[in-house]
């Protein structure tokens, strides 16, 4: 059964504090009206699809919903046009929130079951660090992108495509070896530029 609720103010005290006092007071008496419905939201879904849980997931999601919803009004700058019933709006988003963080919840549990010893349990480790390092390769290489200058990234774009040195500076109208030599002395610069800046 989920635990009381975290209280709107306390929450909301959390973001950036809004120059409109009357929306946040709007958000304020929406999210104590709304709450009630969500918990009502809460019990017939775990009457359903029964999910362990002390409170916590349902008072994070409620939380993140009403953080959510802040930032967007801040965004809007008062203007609440789209947004034309807040309480009807903080449900849904509650509604929605709650579904996908069960379904994660889910997911995780059936992952546990699924690893039944040791062994696999390291080789699932072992594949979770492989793709981390991916990513980290991937972001490390989209960073080293960004911050090439036009004519590197246009030399590198040609390699990744399968073009040769020689191929690039007759396009270039220089020699192979010297956008191949150009090349590497400007991504030693960018290397040494973002090994400094960690």
């Amino acid at each position: 059964m989920p635990a009381p609720e975290p209280g709107p103010e306390w929450v909301l005290s959390g973001v950036n504090p809004r120059p409109d006092s009357a929306t946040e007071s709007e958000l304020l008496k929406a999210a104590r009206s709304a709450w009630p419905k969500a918990l009502a939201h809460v019990r017939q879904v775990q009457s359903q699809n029964p999910f362990n849980d002390d409170g916590l997931l349902v008072a994070e999601v409620w939380e993140s919903v009403l953080q959510s919803v802040s930032m967007t009004l801040d965004r809007m700058n008062g203007r609440r046009g789209e947004i034309g019933d807040l309480e009807a709006y903080l449900l849904g988003s509650f509604y929605h929130r709650l579904k996908r963080a069960l379904k994660k919840e889910q997911r995780r549990e059936e992952t546990i079951r699924l690893v039944s010893s040791i062994e696999e349990l390291e080789v699932l480790g072992a594949a979770n660090r492989a793709e981390q390092q991916d990513i980290e390769g991937t972001l490390h290489a989209q960073e080293i992108l960004d911050r090439m200058d036009a004519w590197s990234r246009k030399v590198w774009v040609a390699r990744e495509y399968g073009y040769t040195w020689k191929h690039i500076g007759r396009v270039l109208g220089i020699p192979g070896d010297s956008v191949m030599l150009r090349f590497r002395r400007r991504m030693k610069i960018l290397r040494t530029r973002l090994s400094g800046s960690r």
